[in-house]
């Protein structure tokens, strides 16, 4: 009996450390859709793809994970907010304000950083193929690790 229960605990156990965890606050992100204000906000794994945040103010916010491909991100202020291991593969950040940034291990591809201020990011392992970062202020960013084939940047 003892063992059936405890194999029974060892499958729940595995079942539920499986289950992927989604951290955010749907309160948050329903303040994000209707002011595009979320300063701080705990946005962990939230799904926004092609939502428009275009002028958002998310300073300091938690994106870590999120999926923000095909997002609208133009002159959004993202200073010192966390996105790493995001998902912004063909977003356009163009007039991005990212200074201070964490993207590590985040999908960057195809993303349009034109004009962006990517001062002192962390864009350490993310990938940048085909991300273009014309005009954009790299000034200090880190790409240690990035897989950076065909990226544009003027």
């Amino acid at each position: 009996m003892k063992t059936k229960f405890i194999a029974i605990l060892v499958l729940l156990c595995g079942i539920w450390w499986a289950t992927p965890v989604e951290a955010y606050d749907p309160v948050q992100v329903q303040q994000l859709l209707k002011t595009k204000q979320c300063g701080g906000c705990d946005l962990t794994n939230a799904n926004l793809v092609g939502v428009n945040l275009s002028q958002a103010h998310l300073i300091g916010a938690s994106l870590m994970g999120a999926n923000l491909s095909k997002a609208n991100l133009t002159g959004a202020n993202l200073e010192g907010a966390d996105l790493t291991g995001a998902k912004l593969d063909h977003a356009n950040l163009t007039n991005a304000y990212m200074t201070n940034a964490i993207l590590d291990d985040s999908n960057l591809a195809s993303a349009n950083f034109t004009n962006a201020s990517l001062l002192h990011a962390n864009l350490h392992r993310a990938n940048v193929n085909s991300t273009i970062f014309k005009n954009a202020n790299v000034t200090g960013a880190d790409f240690t690790g990035a897989n950076y084939n065909l990226a544009i940047a003027d």
